[in-house]
């Protein structure tokens, strides 16, 4: 059954992924403080989006210790909060864009906490993109499923 981009079946995937990725640790290897990422609502999309959609997680170098889909309007402690439309968060979780641009250029997704810390990090946050990009095929966005379609 298809993953639901989003969904709590989703994350534990990715983040699964990124523990078993080699390179992501490489890069990561020094890097601590959590992160949220924030999906605002467009429920005009699908119903999953009809709140806020928030993942926790909390890298340590080079692995993630913790992650979690937040429920709607719990307030969520992290070091970082990457925040940004549905369509932003397509774009960079297809490549279409990349997430230095939209994060600096664009301000497609916007940042709370020290941005010069996360800039540091660069390197280790477009492996993370790449980590989602490898697995398209294993989930599904919201507005690509067919009407009345559920996915796990």
């Amino acid at each position: 059954m298809t993953i639901l981009f989003g969904t709590d079946e989703w994350l534990d995937s990715f983040m699964q992924r990124l523990n078993e990725d080699e390179k992501y640790r490489q890069l990561a290897a020094d890097y601590e403080g959590s992160l949220v990422f924030r999906c605002f609502a467009d429920p005009s999309v699908h119903e999953i989006l009809a709140k806020d959609r928030v993942f926790y997680f909390d890298p340590y170098r080079g692995s993630i210790r913790e992650w979690r889909v937040c429920e709607p309007g719990e307030q969520v402690d992290a070091v970082y909060e990457l925040s940004g439309s549905y369509p932003a968060w397509k774009e960079v979780a297809t490549g279409k864009l990349d997430i230095k641009k939209a994060v600096l250029m664009t301000r497609q997704i916007k940042v709370k906490g020290k941005i010069s810390d996360l800039v540091r990090n660069i390197t280790a946050a477009e492996r993370i993109i790449e980590v989602l990009k490898e697995m398209q095929g294993e989930y599904v966005f919201p507005d690509e499923m067919e009407s009345g379609a559920r996915a796990s």
